[in-house]
């Protein structure tokens, strides 16, 4: 491992933690200088607070500019106000909650393992639960959290982190090196199945080289690390024993969470969660209930206060009725509703058996500059229309919801004048042709647990032609969808980059311990 960092490399932010530099006692003069320099401060001081109660007493004698000053007060009093939630919009069942936050959610929580998230409430939990080497902050830029120091070494594609060693699960033990190990060890199993997959195949192997240093052996394309990819919550060792032939095993029949993160699960039943702040943690937020609601039902229970934050589909229904909802925040994101399948696999009934047309397809697809030669390729796939199975769904108004994602996903392919015939499927059909890898391109829709098909490695991040020669899947269409906050919870973050490895990246759990809030006794 090299010790010096390479100058192109670019390094986590401190999250929250600035170092302090050792400095050399003064010596006697430096202390006289010192002193001198603070009594003619002081003087100076004490002059300038004489010649401003001075102007005072002028100024206060003369009534238009007492009036003036009156008036610039009273602005800055309506200013202050202005930028502060009116606590008489806010129902009053939201405000008598006091330190117990409830979360509406329109998915039931079926586990908290930060290996097997499906929902975004899941997300949510988790990250509330678990810790992780890396954070991404609201500005989409990498922070340490369990990690303190990290070195890529190019030649060897290996990344090293120095983990901190203040960071503990439920029992008290130190989250260590090994705990990291095992926890990326389980996702790159061959038996594991969950959503992750896809997002870390950059990553080769891990091990332990101390208690406090894990290193990543990373892809012989790798030529610079992806930050998210070690933004996975991290598991306590100890406490998720499994098989790594079957640790698909986690997913159906998941221990209970735990991680070192500032709560920890109290209870987990009928799709739903507790969660209480754990001893040693600051904040004034001291529960979080999770709470599986009605779709139908969420508006009314906005009304009445009787959740505080929640997320909903952003179209024109939802956004007629604001109006009904003055004590409550809203920010609008996006989330992934389609994924785009490139067959790689030859002889398997698709024509696109050429690395570099494969490349050319996923650069377009991603809407990259496309240079002469891959516009050629291209070019060649003009002769003949491409086939596009695309799920079906349930109806006739849902095919239409299906259709549109899928166009919208290969418009770009469109537009450089390929013909594509969009092929509607139901799903038993459509998953046999994805297994059997007999297609061209195939648009999915975002499964419920966000797992995509085997052997499927996702595009994100930066993209160079050497990670897409080894990638065979981009996100491909979005919809728009917003989170609803209660005015009571002031200061809460919402970060649009919680969650990069996932279909939908926004979490509102970031400084948590930052939240204020309000109840009927302020």
């Amino acid at each position: 491992m090299k010790s010096d960092h390479p100058a192109h490399e670019v390094r986590p932010a401190q999250n929250g933690i600035r170092p302090v530099q050792p400095r050399e006692p003064l010596t006697r003069l430096q202390h006289l200088y010192l002193g001198m320099a603070l009594v003619v401060g002081l003087l100076i001081l004490l002059a300038l607070a004489w010649t401003v109660r001075q102007w005072q007493v002028k100024t206060l004698s003369s009534p238009v500019t007492s009036t003036t000053t009156q008036i610039q007060t009273n602005v800055l009093s309506q200013a202050r106000t202005a930028s502060r939630p009116d606590a008489s919009l806010i129902p009053e069942a939201a405000m008598a909650r006091g330190s117990h936050v409830i979360v509406g959610c329109t998915s039931r929580l079926l586990q908290v393992n930060p290996l097997f998230l499906g929902s975004q409430e899941e997300r949510d939990a988790a990250s509330l639960l678990f810790e992780s080497l890396l954070q991404m902050g609201p500005d989409g830029q990498p922070q340490f959290e369990l990690a303190r120091d990290q070195v890529f070494d190019l030649d060897s594609h290996q990344l090293t982190f120095q983990l901190r060693d203040d960071h503990f699960f439920n029992d008290g033990s130190v989250l260590t090196a090994a705990d990291v190990a095992w926890t990326y060890q389980l996702i790159l199993s061959d038996s594991y199945d969950g959503p992750l997959k896809p997002y870390l195949a950059a990553i080769s192997h891990v091990t332990v080289d101390a208690v406090q240093q894990v290193t990543f052996q990373l892809r012989d394309w790798v030529t610079e690390p992806d930050p998210a990819w070690f933004t996975v919550g991290i598991l306590h060792a100890k406490s998720y024993p499994a098989d790594l032939d079957r640790v698909f095993e986690l997913g159906q029949d998941s221990p209970l969470p735990d991680g070192s993160g500032a709560y920890r699960l109290v209870e987990l039943s009928d799709g739903g969660a507790l969660l209480e702040l754990r001893p040693g943690f600051a904040g004034e937020i001291t529960s979080i209930e999770f709470r599986p609601i009605d779709p139908a039902a969420q508006f009314d229970l906005l009304q009445s206060g009787a959740i505080d934050i929640t997320t909903s589909a952003w179209n024109a229904r939802t956004q007629e009725r604001l109006d009904s909802l003055p004590g409550y925040g809203t920010h609008v994101f996006t989330a992934t509703s389609a994924y785009v399948l490139v067959n790689r696999t030859r002889g398997g009934g698709g024509r696109l058996d050429q690395t570099d047309l494969q490349v050319a397809l996923l650069a377009a697809l991603s809407r990259q500059q496309l240079d002469a030669g891959q516009n050629a390729l291209l070019a060649e796939l003009g002769h003949e229309p491409l086939t596009c199975p695309f799920y079906r769904g349930i109806d006739d108004a849902s095919e239409s919801l299906y259709l549109q994602d899928a166009q919208t996903a290969l418009k770009p392919l469109q537009s450089l004048g390929l013909e594509i015939g969009y092929e509607p499927l139901d799903w038993p059909e459509l998953a046999s042709m994805a297994l059997e890898n007999r297609y061209d391109l195939m648009v999915i829709p975002t499964p419920a647990n966000e797992k995509l098909p085997s052997g499927s490695v996702l595009l994100t991040g930066k993209s160079s032609i050497r990670t897409m020669v080894e990638a065979n899947a981009l996100p491909g269409a979005s919809q728009d969808k917003v989170l609803f906050y209660s005015q009571r919870l002031s200061q809460l973050m919402i970060n649009p980059h919680a969650f990069p490895l996932a279909g939908s990246s926004l979490g509102w759990t970031d400084r948590i311990e930052n939240v204020r809030l309000s109840s009927v006794t302020d």
